[in-house]
């Protein structure tokens, strides 16, 4: 991504950070005058060991390759967090991407080792997903446990597209604003990652027209990585279950993750999952009579 490309994207980052920052937090006092929540621009600059101008540029677009050591300075100033910290490297200086070719809208293979892995992860649920949040691939568990993608479209196939457009998705998901600001947060970071990938844009824009919420969360411009956390769930036969979850990159260009879901063993949580997968395992055949004797 040249860095002319990304200056947009850099000055909304700043003021949606700086919006987001009280006096009170960074350690400055507060007038009785004062009308504005978030910091002032002279004080980010301040924090920062900068000039007001130059801040002022960067917010308007209008400031090219900081310094790494600037970059730092205005991370602890914002108080982000690691993930935002990278994403604000990569937002002034450029990421490696790839502009998209007539094949480029294809989705990705699943290697057969990580099929294999997922199959095997019984009673867990676990499915393998695109940084673009495409599910690829789910077992048995997975479905039992939320959906059976086969039943969507290709193109719904998505986690992002599930949480914000599937009426189902509010009364599966215990939490559903986190879970759906989740989903945000890993699209705005893999689209910093890849931002030429034709098939990110098309599904923000899709979600931006189809869901208010989806907007107003775009536009905090929040990011994450992969990581691990928890869900709960309310199953419609099985009733509340709580998973913590760890995604796993796959080996690869492609940046795949294979994301596992689990429990406590013992917990109600487990239980009801081994209930599943034992009810779910193929009953084997009877044995054939024995053949009459002469």
């Amino acid at each position: 991504m040249a860095p002319s490309a990304a200056l947009p994207e850099l000055a909304h980052f700043l003021r949606t950070r700086r919006a987001r920052l009280t006096p009170e937090a960074v350690g400055l006092p507060r007038s009785a005058a004062r009308r504005l929540d978030g910091l002032r621009r002279a004080e980010v600059a301040t924090l920062a060991g900068i000039s007001p101008e130059y801040y002022t540029r960067l917010e308007q677009g209008r400031q090219r390759r900081p310094s790494p050591d600037v970059l730092d300075a205005l991370a602890t100033a914002l108080r982000l967090d690691p993930d935002a910290r990278h994403h604000l490297h990569r937002l002034a200086t450029g990421a490696p991407g790839h502009r998209a070719g007539p094949g480029a809208a294809a989705l990705p293979a699943v290697p057969e080792t990580t099929l294999r892995l997922l199959d095997s992860l019984t009673p867990w649920p676990a499915h393998v997903v695109t940084p673009m949040r495409d599910v690829l691939a789910w077992n048995d568990a997975e479905a039992w446990l939320l959906l059976d993608y086969a039943e969507l479209p290709p193109e719904q196939r998505n986690f992002a597209w599930f949480v914000f457009c599937d009426p189902r998705a509010p009364r599966l998901l215990t939490d559903w604003e986190k879970t759906a600001r989740g989903n945000v947060h890993r699209l705005r970071h893999a689209l910093a990652a890849d931002p030429h990938n034709e098939r990110g844009h098309r599904l923000v824009a899709d979600l931006t027209a189809r869901s208010g919420r989806f907007a107003a969360f775009w536009e905090e411009h929040d990011v994450r990585g992969p990581a691990t956390g928890n869900h709960g769930f309310h199953h419609p036969r099985a009733g509340r279950l709580d998973l913590d979850y760890t995604a796993y990159v796959v080996p690869g260009a492609d940046r795949l993750e294979l994301v596992v879901l689990t429990a406590e063993e013992g917990s109600p949580t487990h239980r009801a999952l081994s209930r599943a997968a034992a009810e779910r395992r193929p009953r084997p055949a009877p044995a054939p009579a024995p053949a009459p004797q002469p």
